[in-house]
């Protein structure tokens, strides 16, 4: 048994039992528990617990939750108790976009363009990683398209945070431009795929793998898949059926697989969603799909967001989202709106080389809001 498991201070009781225990508690149960003893605090904060809590605690569909961005206030809601809104202390004060969310680390960028910078953000723990944007390459003066992505190389333990620039005019090129939180530094990789992303950041991330919607050269929209072990994109067209038969489609996280949940209806109150799944062959580079469900609906909704553990978000009025669950119908008010983004988040104790502690901006909000201190600062 490793020194990481060698950790109780309750007489009779194993340590990777306690461990056990442990790890079915909320982030917030443990971190005061590591308040209470040295032994406690440096089993909570061993890499072998921090594993074994991210994968059982995360495991119950109880415990997940939603990250929601409505431009203004940004909200951390429960998936079984949507109407409850937490507030977050978030790392910036600016304008930011999220890139995506894995293993409970946010990646969040920046919008103001003089000084760009990219978050990697536990708000579980309330720790951040802050550091730049890469430079564009000064040999570069053409105009370019940029996307963002954010994913995990398991072989290595490694979370990084990708740009992407594809440049049309002149000659194609597109350079991907990769950060590695282990070596803390950026490195530029050329890539022969030739194409356009849909938008400025990733549209699913699962372990291993991070997707975008895209063109080809033909104007065909495709998905490009990342594989950061191999730092390799895997191009993959779409289901002919969804292509043929459906009015819209959304790419999505679906119970830690890659799916696609297309929509498509007949008759003004009723809704068909097929949801379809792929499975890649890296090894060949050959990919195959297929529909794994289909359900109905006895209404339509004019937008529809991504899977989150057997519920979709819904909206069939404008800015009224609602949590649908697919199988029993019940239906939710999510109590925000209007919802720009929403990602899947859940739990950890997950930190990375650099993390500090998020500053209460929380307290900064009420202070600048208040008008007597406004007027005294």
């Amino acid at each position: 048994m490793s020194d990481a498991r060698r950790i109780s201070n309750i007489p009779g009781l194993e340590d990777e039992i306690l461990g056990v225990i442990f790890s079915r508690l909320p982030v917030g149960t443990l971190l005061r528990l590591k308040c209470l003893s040295k032994s406690y605090c440096k089993l909570i904060s061993s890499p072998w617990f921090i594993t074994l809590h991210h994968k059982r605690y995360n495991s119950d569909p109880d415990n997940h939750c939603i990250f929601v961005q409505t431009g203004e206030i940004n909200r951390l809601i429960r998936i079984q108790n949507p109407g409850n809104l937490i507030k977050l202390n978030e790392p910036c004060i600016t304008n930011y976009t999220v890139i995506g969310s894995i293993n409970g680390l946010i990646c969040l960028v920046t919008t103001i363009a003089s000084r760009r910078m990219i978050f990697l953000w536990n708000p579980s723990i309330n720790q951040c990683e802050m550091f730049r944007v890469h430079d564009e390459n000064p040999q570069e003066k053409r105009k370019c398209d940029i996307s963002m992505g954010f994913g995990y190389d398991k072989d290595s333990d490694d979370y990084k945070v990708m740009r992407i620039l594809s440049y049309k005019t002149g000659r194609p090129l597109t350079i991907l431009e990769i950060y590695s939180t282990n070596s803390e530094s950026w490195k530029e990789v050329k890539s022969n795929c030739r194409f356009k992303m849909n938008t400025c950041f990733c549209n699913v991330i699962v372990e291993g793998l991070t997707y975008w919607v895209a063109e080809d050269l033909n104007g065909s929209t495709v998905i490009a898949s990342f594989v950061w072990s191999k730092e390799k994109f895997f191009i993959i067209p779409l289901p002919k059926q969804v292509i043929t038969k459906s009015q819209s489609f959304e790419a999505t996280n679906y119970h830690g697989s890659f799916a696609l949940l297309a929509y498509s209806t007949r008759r003004k109150f009723k809704a068909c969603l097929d949801v379809w799944m792929v499975e890649l062959d890296f090894s060949t580079m050959e990919y195959e799909w297929t529909k794994k469900y289909t359900f109905q609906t006895d209404f339509g909704f004019s937008m529809h967001w991504g899977l989150i553990g057997g519920d979709i978000v819904v909206e069939n009025a404008p800015r009224t989202p609602f949590l649908l669950n697919l199988t029993t119908k019940q239906m939710r008010p999510l109590g925000i709106n209007p919802v720009l983004s929403l990602f899947n988040y859940t739990e950890s104790l997950v930190s990375i080389k650099g993390f500090r502690r998020v500053s209460n901006q929380l307290k900064r909000k009420r202070k600048d809001s208040n008008p007597v201190r406004a007027r005294l600062n």
